[in-house]
């Protein structure tokens, strides 16, 4: 299990650009849960995967981490498959199964072979109705959270992440706090809040499913039926909140210190939500601009310049709520570092002007385009796709066509974006230098 990796980089353009060339089909249960099939019969194995509409973005002072402390809660069974009764079932026939947290959602993942499918049904809808939680399983598992964020201590760029992200975001915006949370609260947590997240963030209405593979889709239908069609369990639904505006909120640091020899430009700047009109053509203009191999920045200050080793974007780019994008400028630590900052707003300030040249984007989107074609071999990438799909955009079908969106970006639209979300006064920036 692992807390929230990068699973759609907001700077990169590596997702959702090709249609999948398999049929894909949804039912909802009476129950609220959806179930989305796609079948692709080339090989025995399934990828089946319980998404939550919750992560740590649910969560309240006093009980950060909780989200993520779940996800490995979800693994310790229930009356019917108790103990470790998930990993056993599936190392028995060979397959792989883990769980990521993320600011919005929590995913459960299994690729099984196909012959397997129905005892993970069975399973998963025990853990979504039937869970059990002790004091003693809890002290395990937050033993085991504990480790990790020490762990992460150990590496330079994870500590420097976590000593910047409190800076970051105002208070009450749901992103306010780190996915892993504060090992402080995660100690005293009580087997009582924890049954009361999962009471409250786990349903067959705040979930769905999403099996990809060499299966039928009425039998898989079926299967959901008769396994998660008697979860009763329904939550009152949450509507998005009110949240602080980033676009005027100032960072709290302008300057930080790092035990490592290497100096950081880092670029802060608001981002939209994942369903707003302008969030594919600020994708676009920003793997242009900055992370993609060949982009602007990197060709002239990486490979021509020498005078940086690299952009890191940081952060879910695919998010519920406005958020901040955040990408690291990686130096050898030199007084002449400015001229890195001045070649990176002369860029951007020549982009806000002249916008991108279409050709530039048509040769940006067809190595994408061709980059998701490869991917869509795998399973595990698929049902990746239609899940951010469902999740972010209501409508699982729109992984197929992602490229259409991407081709409506204009060059006037790059232009508009780029004077919007960085500009001068929408950019903030922190110096991060060794000690």
């Amino acid at each position: 299990m692992r807390a929230f990796l990068l699973i759609a980089c907001l700077f990169g353009i590596s997702l959702q650009s090709v249609a999948i060339p398999y049929p894909s089909t949804s039912k909802t249960l009476k129950n609220g849960l959806k179930v989305i099939v796609c079948e692709k019969p080339d090989n025995d194995f399934v990828q089946f995967e319980v998404w939550y509409r919750t992560g740590s973005k649910d969560e309240k002072p006093g009980i950060r981490g909780m989200a993520h402390l779940f996800e490995h809660m979800m693994f310790r069974g229930t009356a019917k498959f108790p103990g470790k009764s998930v990993f056993e079932n599936v190392d028995k026939v060979g397959g792989k199964v883990n769980a990521y947290t993320s600011f919005d959602r929590t995913v459960y993942h299994e690729y099984i072979p196909a012959t397997a499918l129905e005892t993970m049904m069975d399973i998963e809808a025990d853990r979504m109705a039937n869970l059990v939680v002790t004091q003693e399983i809890l002290n395990t598992e937050r033993e085991v959270v504990g480790e990790e964020l020490r762990n992460g201590m150990n590496n330079w760029y994870q500590k420097m992440n976590a000593e910047r992200y409190p800076f970051l975001y105002p208070e009450n915006h749901p992103y306010e706090v780190d996915v892993i949370g504060f090992l402080e609260e995660i100690t005293k947590f009580s087997a009582e809040q924890c049954m009361d997240f999962y009471n409250s963030y786990y349903s067959p209405n705040n979930a769905f499913v999403v099996v990809v593979g060499n299966v039928k889709t009425d039998e898989v239908f079926a299967m959901a039926e008769k396994y998660f069609g008697p979860v009763t369990k329904q939550l009152d639904i949450r509507k998005r909140q009110n949240i602080p505006p980033l676009d005027t909120f100032k960072i709290r640091t302008a300057e930080m210190n790092i035990n490592f020899p290497v100096q950081i430009y880092s670029y802060v700047f608001p981002t939209p939500a994942s369903s707003d009109p302008d969030f594919f053509a600020l994708k676009l203009t920003l793997g242009v601009l900055f992370t993609d191999d060949n982009s602007i920045l990197t060709n002239r200050l990486v490979k021509k310049e020498h005078s940086a080793y690299g952009f890191l974007p940081s952060g879910d780019g695919w998010s519920y709520y406005p958020n901040f994008g955040l990408i690291d400028v990686i130096m050898g630590a030199a007084p002449g570092n400015v001229k890195v900052k001045k070649a990176i707003r002369e860029e951007i300030n020549k982009i806000i002007a002249e916008g991108i040249p279409q050709e530039r984007l048509d040769e940006f989107i067809a190595a994408a385009e061709n980059s998701e074609k490869l991917s869509n071999y795998e399973c595990e990438n698929i049902s990746e796709k239609l899940g951010i799909a469902e999740y972010y955009l209501n409508d699982f079908q729109l992984a197929y066509s992602m490229v259409a969106e991407f081709k409506k970006v204009t060059p006037e639209k790059i232009k508009e974006v780029a004077a919007k979300y960085l500009s001068e006064e929408r950019i903030q920036f922190v110096n991060i230098k060794p000690e």
